[in-house]
């Protein structure tokens, strides 16, 4: 099952979200709940102070003429009247002067604050006019949602190209795990990121260095058992003839075949790979190269020249029908071999109807000396090189090679290789 990838910098930015709600929380309950009620506390005697001034300059009884002439000099509008005002006052504070007169303070509905108290037989209502210009409201409201998702937007483009460098480091670490060992990082960061790549770079060349080691190791090897091989095999051909001497002579040709086969891998396997590229028709070198196999051929027509080194071809060719033939059962369909090239590439299927290989095993039979059955003889099932040096020549091509089995159905081997 696939997972969903989640965005670290998306992540990131939910995480300073949430921060930042955190902190402003924390932050208005330490303003509410702490400093809210020592303020009240301080401003309520200048409050009920002013409001004892401006009920003074109206009188007993409340004078409209006073309250005109207070609208006049301060941002307030002054409401009298016998009867209650209807206004809805919401949230509101009862407080008693020092004269005894009772105040109601709160907000009134729509917007603003408003001031009531009792003189006598009058309701005065003081609505300070400021606070009541809320036009302006939504406008701002609106402005401060922008700038909030402008800040927004940027901080989440400013993490982005912070780490911007993650997807390069995962691409570069996918190729050099697929082999591409000579590929680098080009991260020029003085960051943790820029070590990060660095330690990559460092481990890319290391391990680059131990297979080059260890392929000149096994060529140094392989070419040095050449010489005693051969020296083994001619005398074992001036023994008297013999099942012996023939099993002897088996056992050194096989061994031959490995050393040669092992030997061409890590050739082809080299930094410098030297294909001998001809002009070769694919149909005619594979129609000769079955012609006493048991196959299926379905070629194109004669006449189509690829750019190929037909040696190594042939050696492919070949290697891919005996692999197919050892899994061929009897009484099973014959193994069908298919060439067709078009104008951006070749390929090469070779397919058998035998016993398939489970998918566990696909992506491990070109490793060497990898079998799918541990118990199959090398009698049976070779010495695990064939499929190795099958993909190594590929490779070589800049081509494919890929696999598509199923137990009890067969196998199909695929080859892919671009035309020049």
């Amino acid at each position: 099952m696939k997972h969903r990838r989640h965005s670290l910098s998306g992540r990131l930015l939910v995480l300073f979200l949430v921060t930042g709600l955190a902190l402003a929380l924390v932050v208005r309950s330490g303003f509410r709940y702490g400093l809210e009620n020592n303020l009240r506390e301080l401003t309520a005697p200048h409050l009920n102070e002013y409001i004892q001034h401006l009920l003074d300059e109206l009188g007993d009884p409340p004078s409209p003429q006073a309250a005109a002439r207070l609208e006049g000099r301060l941002p307030l509008d002054i409401v009298l009247s016998r009867e209650r005002p209807d206004v809805a006052v919401q949230r509101h504070i009862e407080r008693t002067l020092e004269n005894g007169i009772p105040v109601s303070i709160g907000r009134v509905k729509g917007g603003g604050f408003a001031v009531e108290a009792r003189v006598g037989e009058w309701y005065v209502l003081f609505l300070p006019r400021f606070l009541r210009d809320t036009e302006v409201v939504p406008l701002v409201v609106v402005l401060t949602i922008a700038g909030i998702l402008l800040v927004l937007v940027l901080a989440y483009h400013a993490i982005r190209r912070l780490f911007r460098p993650i997807e390069a480091i995962r691409a570069g670490v996918a190729r050099i795990g697929h082999g591409e060992l000579d590929h680098r990082l080009d991260i020029p960061r003085r960051d943790e990121l820029g070590e990060l790549a660095d330690s990559i770079n460092s481990m890319a060349d290391d391990i680059q260095g131990l297979l080059e080691a260890k392929r000149e190791l096994l060529l140094a090897i392989s070419h040095e058992l050449r010489s005693p091989l051969t020296r083994a095999r001619v005398n074992a051909e001036l023994v008297e003839a013999s099942p012996v001497q023939q099993a002897l002579l088996a056992d050194l040709g096989e061994l031959e075949t490995l050393l040669n086969e092992l030997l061409e891998s890590e050739r082809l396997r080299g930094r410098h790979v030297a294909l001998d590229r001809q002009a070769v028709d694919p149909s005619e070198l594979l129609s000769a190269l079955c012609d006493q196999e048991r196959v299926v051929l379905e070629l194109d027509p004669p006449g189509t020249w690829l750019s190929l080194d037909p040696v190594r071809i042939r050696l492919l060719a070949r290697n891919l029908l005996r692999n197919a033939q050892r899994h061929t059962r009897e009484g099973d369909r014959p193994v069908v071999l298919r060439s067709h090239a078009d104008d951006r590439e070749w390929r090469l299927e070779v397919e058998d109807f035998g016993a398939g290989v489970a998918q566990e095993h696909i992506r491990r039979l070109t490793e060497p000396f990898y079998r799918a059955d541990p118990s199959r003889q090398r009698s049976s099932g070779g010495v695990g090189l064939g499929l190795y040096l099958s993909r190594a020549i590929v490779e070589a091509h800049g081509g494919q090679l890929v696999f598509e089995s199923e137990e009890g159905e067969g196998t199909l081997v695929r080859v892919i290789i671009p035309l020049e």
